[in-house]
């Protein structure tokens, strides 16, 4: 007692009040009156405390107390959403429930009899969520019409403006007679009531009002009871002894005449009920029976217990032939087994869903599709759900729809999409690529002098053309590109996710446009008809401008490429054209450059930390007779492109088993290792692990000095196959070492499973690993990392002493460098 009387003594406790008599409302005085007024005083002033009440209607006063600008609100039920935002105590300061006060006339006696009237309800009251619940569960439609508080209520409905109003009983028995209303039996939502405080009042003024409640609870002669006793209307004074055998007997006669009374009326009220049901019923029975949907209750065990007459006629059997059956005797055993998992989903969960079914029928072939809504139904309390649902069937409509959308988005000739519907997916892939950053081709196809096989030929011949050059240009395409039909004898195909790099890009989209190309060359020496094709081709990314813009270059490189004579292919961007010449050119060079002896096998020798070399890895080199030396960044992506790596690979891995075996027979050099690259595309091969060991046994090297280097790349592709293919190799005595670990999709579970050897950190990250903390960090990681898998870690890209030491510091011990060495040819290499 003491804390709480400190706790308000510097401040007043602020109180909510809501205008609900008899429980709470101010008088005349503005002073706190009613139940629980009179309550919240006793208790201040035994407290101490000075009580400040402020008025305000209900939805404001719960503003009110969730900002703390109010202490107390008295007469607030509780609920799971209210205790998150106010504090409770214990013990219910007062038991009530409610029910809907009716005007003469009108007879409401279940919730079904609601139905279009007009109700009243207080703002955001439990009165409100829970009527509303209700009928809406029902389907049934109110009125609803809002008050701040019962007295309003009750005054709409006393003046005509509403028909019913939802009130406690307190409330209603203390103004029901005094408005003009009259109870109903349509009680709802029994409650306890508290005073709910602000999230910052006091716990010690609500721990005081459960001490006082809980000992006025348990004395019936307490100030708690004499409130409620003051409070109840017309509450009689307790009769003397002397009259009460006389009243009692009077009681008893009036309760028998009332039994009797309240047993007629009722018998009448239920034969009422009996034939206003029946009417209803063949009322809905009608009602279902002329809607054009399919409705249908199944029991929980999902045997049908009610069809309407659409069901039927969908089965080919009468009512009494359906009821009591399941959906086995109806539809094909996959719709069953569809229909069963959704009907089952839904009595489990106790929620309706809407969802679209494809059902296929016993008796016919077609599969139809509905639109159904599914729902539990409650008959009884307590009993299992059954099941209710709603079907519209969709076949036709979708059908229709399906024409109707073909007709608009694709070639009647063809069947190819038509302009409209390659500008819209155009107009999309530019979004796409504008976020992934790729770039995209559009190519404008036209078959030249295609206006002599009308004229020669007809133009039947002319659409049977058109017909075999939609076809063989699709089958040409991949399954991700787009290929329509713009005119006549023009079609565009649309290409995207080309790669980010405009010069990747640009060599993809011509290899696709030539072999385009080279299909109707084909198409025109089978048929011998006097057709080629010119091919307009624009890039395009996010930054490309409108989807017009890319049709329009487009266009503009096809004029180009026919004003050239035909038969040939254009970019519209000429410095583009000139890339794409100069990387066909460096291509075709390329495919000659074995032959020509162009290509070379440079080394460079890795060493341990004793300054001990261990072994060597291969690099291929290309000189060419007029451009020189040529990168190796430039022309080894060309060769995996266009598939040259293997021939060429084949080549490296040969020269390398020849010098493995000219090393064995030296003693000096027997320990010596070399490593080769192998790129993802010979890893592929279906006879790698063949070739391989063909080239061991041909030039009798040593397996166990052969190092295959492969790359994260390759280790995420087909990880399966992969791992099968190296440990075949390995079977061999063949070593494997992972070439740049850390720039790509770098993975430990692969590193666990996959037969290695070697890491080799890539020379990234030792570059800035004396500068970058994070490089530091990673190089670290990756020793510690191989250590424990049993590793050995090389180094590459060493170039300076200090990154030397810092790595033996480290625990690294092979390196391979600028600083140990350069590449070099086989005879300059240990000089």
């Amino acid at each position: 007692m003491l804390i709480a009387s400190a706790l308000m003594a510097d401040e007043s406790l602020r109180v909510g009040v809501h205008h609900n008599p008899p429980k709470l409302f101010l008088n005349d005085q503005q002073h706190l009156d009613g139940i629980f007024g009179d309550l919240l005083l006793a208790i201040a002033e035994r407290e101490g405390w000075q009580v400040e009440p402020v008025a305000c209607e209900w939805q404001r006063c719960l503003g009110l107390l969730e900002r703390g600008d109010i202490d107390l609100l008295p007469d607030v039920a509780w609920s799971e959403a209210r205790a998150e935002r106010f504090r409770f105590h214990s013990e219910p300061a007062l038991h009530s429930w409610s029910q809907i006060y009716q005007r003469e006339g009108l007879s409401i006696e279940a919730v079904v009899d609601l139905a279009e009237q007009r109700v009243t309800v207080v703002d955001e009251s439990i009165q409100e969520d829970h009527l509303l619940a209700l009928t809406q569960r029902f389907d049934i439609p109110v009125d609803w019409i809002n008050v701040p508080n019962f007295e309003e209520g009750f005054a709409k409905v006393a003046s005509g403006e509403a028909d019913a109003a939802a009130a406690n009983r307190q409330f209603g028995e203390w103004r029901a007679g005094e408005a003009g209303l009259v109870d109903t039996p349509l009680m709802f939502q029994p409650v306890q009531l508290y005073f709910a405080g602000s999230p910052s009042v006091p716990q010690a003024v609500l721990e005081r009002l459960d001490d006082y409640l809980m000992r006025w609870n348990a004395d019936t002669d307490s100030l708690y009871f004499t409130t409620l006793q003051a409070w109840q209307a017309g509450a009689p004074s307790p009769p003397e002894a002397s009259k009460w055998l006389r009243w009692g007997v009077a009681a008893l006669i009036g309760s028998l005449v009332a039994a009797l009374l309240v047993n007629l009326v009722l018998k009448r009220r239920m034969a009422r009920q009996r034939v206003r049901l029946a009417t209803n019923e063949a009322m809905l029975g009608t009602i279902l029976d002329s809607v054009d949907a399919y409705i249908y209750i199944k029991s929980p065990d999902l045997t049908y217990q009610y069809v309407n007459h659409r069901i039927c006629e969908l089965f080919g059997h009468p009512a009494e032939a359906v009821i009591g059956q399941r959906d086995e005797a109806f539809f094909d055993p996959a719709t069953v087994a569809e229909i069963t998992q959704v009907d089952r989903r839904v009595l489990a969960s106790g929620e309706k869903i809407t969802l679209e079914e494809r059902h296929a029928l016993k008796h016919d072939d077609r599969v139809r599709t509905f639109l159904s809504i599914k729902m539990p139904l409650t008959f009884t309390p307590g009993s299992p759900p059954s099941l209710c649902g709603i079907s519209t069937e969709l076949t036709e409509y979708l059908e229709m729809q399906s024409r109707t959308h073909y007709l608009a988005y694709y070639d009647a000739l063809t069947g190819l999409p038509n302009r409209r519907l390659l500008m819209e997916s155009l107009a999309s892939t530019i979004e796409e690529d504008a976020q992934d950053r790729q770039f995209g081709a559009l190519m404008v196809v036209d078959l030249d002098h295609f206006r002599l096989v009308n004229d020669l030929q007809g133009h039947a011949s002319g659409d049977q053309l058109l017909i075999n050059v939609a076809e063989q240009l699709r089958q040409a395409l991949d399954k991700d590109a787009m290929l329509a039909r713009f005119s006549s004898d023009e079609f565009v195909v649309l290409v995207n996710h080309l790669d980010p790099q405009q010069a990747e890009a640009a060599a993809k989209a011509e290899r696709i446009a030539r072999q385009l190309m080279t299909t109707i060359h084909q198409l025109r020496n089978s048929r011998s008809l006097p057709i080629s094709a010119s091919v307009g081709l624009a890039l395009f990314n996010g930054e490309s401008g409108s989807l017009d813009a890319v049709l329009q270059q487009a266009d503009m490189a096809l004029q180009q490429a026919k004003a050239s004579g035909g038969n040939t292919l254009r970019f519209f961007n000429p410095d583009m054209q000139a890339s794409v010449l100069e990387r066909a050119n460096l291509e075709a060079d390329l495919h000659h450059a074995l032959a020509r002896h162009e290509l070379q096998l440079h080394y460079q020798i890795q060493v341990n930390h004793k300054g001990v070399t261990t072994g060597v890895e291969a690099l291929l080199r290309w000189y060419h007779p007029e451009r020189g030396w040529v990168s190796p960044a430039e022309f080894i992506p060309l060769a995996e492109e266009s598939g040259l790596i293997i021939p060429i690979g084949d080549w490296v891995l040969t020269q390398a088993c020849q010098q493995l075996a000219r090393w064995s027979r030296q003693t000096a050099y027997a320990p010596l290792s070399i490593s080769v690259n192998v790129s993802s595309v010979q890893f592929q091969q279906p006879d790698f692990v063949n070739l391989v060991e063909k080239r061991l046994k041909q030039t009798q090297a040593p397996a166990n000095r052969l190092v295959l280097e492969v790359t994260e790349s390759l280790l995420m592709r087909e990880p399966t196959r992969v791992r099968h293919t190296m440990l075949k190799l390995r079977e061999q005595g063949i070593r494997f070492a992972l070439d740049d670990f850390g720039t790509g999709y770098s993975s430990l579970s692969y590193l666990k499973r996959l037969p290695l050897d070697e890491l080799k950190v890539d020379q990234s990250f030792i570059s800035e690993l004396l500068t970058d903390k994070a490089d530091a960090a990673i190089v670290d990681t990756i020793i510690l990392l191989a250590v424990s898998l049993g590793l050995v870690v090389v180094a590459e890209g060493v170039e300076t002493q200090a990154q030397l030491d810092w790595l033996k510091g480290h625990g690294c011990y092979r390196y391979q460098g600028y600083l140990l060495g350069r590449p070099k040819p086989i005879e300059d290499l240990f000089e």
